[in-house]
């Protein structure tokens, strides 16, 4: 027997019972408590991501089967030239109606949640956890090659735009939580940076910190005058005193 041949059929095989769930826009029960281990999730937080997770899954695959993109094949880790961009636009406003329907029936800190999560890749978060369960049957994220896809699904609507759509108070005293999975921690990166300004108004983030992860933050925050020069060198510095020059390395907050 050809050990090769037998491994490459098998992997085939493997993928095309995976294109199946696709197809079909099969969603498997996923236990988020599970996946998130290290987080503290309470009821809201996991009804806002099953709320996210039934309803932004079935209109990606949507857009994937429609242009014959194979989110299960190698080459689907590059997606260029295939029109993804433009086609997933074009479902957000879906989504976004889907999702305001949903939330009638939901208290308001659920629909806060769903609005914080949004916000910070709570689409994408959800399709890779659908990804990996329909993979490998288990409640774990898929981390390993969708990075390019990932900024595709994420919610381009601006905050208060959002907010007025799921019928959402922006300065509710609600909490915006982070997602600790292994090293990683999730939802911390931003859809634009009226958001990025947003969280910092609301106390979720020090302006000054923010500002030493992106400089593109930094420009905004400082342009909209909530943070100084002065200031974020005051924090560098006070990281890192022997080295008050050393730049700290820098992160990319926005999508």
């Amino acid at each position: 027997m050809n050990i090769s041949n037998y491994t490459s059929t098998d992997q085939q095989q493997s993928q095309q019972f995976h294109r199946q769930y696709g197809a079909n826009a099969f969603l498997p029960d996923i236990n988020w408590s599970e996946i998130f281990k290290m987080s503290q999730l309470k009821s809201t937080h996991l009804q806002a991501l099953d709320t996210l997770y039934r309803s932004a899954v079935p209109l990606a695959l949507k857009v994937f089967e429609e242009l014959h993109f194979d989110v299960f094949s190698p080459v689907a880790y590059h997606p260029q030239g295939l029109g993804l961009f433009e086609k997933l636009s074009q479902q957000e406003q879906h989504l976004l109606e889907t999702l305001k329907a949903e939330c009638d029936c939901l208290s308001d800190e659920v629909r806060h949640q769903i609005w914080s999560m949004l916000l910070r890749g709570g689409a994408v978060l959800v399709f890779k956890a659908w990804l990996a369960k329909v993979k490998t049957g288990r409640d774990q994220l898929d981390m390993s090659q969708f990075d390019e896809l990932s900024d595709l699904l994420f919610v381009k609507t601006a905050p208060h735009t959002l907010a007025q759509q799921l019928n959402i108070d922006t300065n509710a005293p609600y909490d915006h939580i982070f997602l600790m999975y292994g090293d990683d921690i999730l939802l911390d990166r931003f859809n634009s940076l009226e958001t990025a300004a947003l969280f910092v108004k609301l106390g979720v983030y020090d302006a000054a910190f923010l500002s030493l992860r992106d400089e593109r933050v930094a420009d905004y925050l400082k342009a909209q005058g909530m943070v100084t020069q002065d200031q974020i060198d005051e924090l560098q510095c006070a990281l890192n005193p022997l080295h008050c020059d050393n730049l700290t390395p820098k992160q990319d907050c926005l999508v």
